[in-house]
């Protein structure tokens, strides 16, 4: 399998940063600005990237692969309440 395009990358970071919005995440937060500090990175022929991060009422689940056929997510769910 080879590595995903530029091309392809930014295509997917696009849509994933055009979604964080439509399910609440502001884009003057910590973390919806680290998220696109990371993909950024991957866009610029980064390596691939499993991390997650704290979205405050969610934890998100970023993954961002390399290789072609493997699609880039971000995987929220809610932080219980104690």
């Amino acid at each position: 399998m080879s590595e995903k395009s530029k091309e392809e990358r930014l295509k997917e970071t696009i849509t994933l940063l055009k979604k964080l919005p439509e399910v609440g995440i502001p884009k003057t937060t910590y973390a919806y600005s680290h998220v696109q500090e990371l993909m950024t990175a991957w866009v610029n022929g980064g390596p691939a990237v499993s991390e997650r991060i704290d979205f405050m009422s969610h934890w998100g689940d970023l993954t961002l692969p390399v290789k072609e056929g493997k699609v880039s997510s971000l995987d929220l769910k809610a932080k219980v309440k104690k």
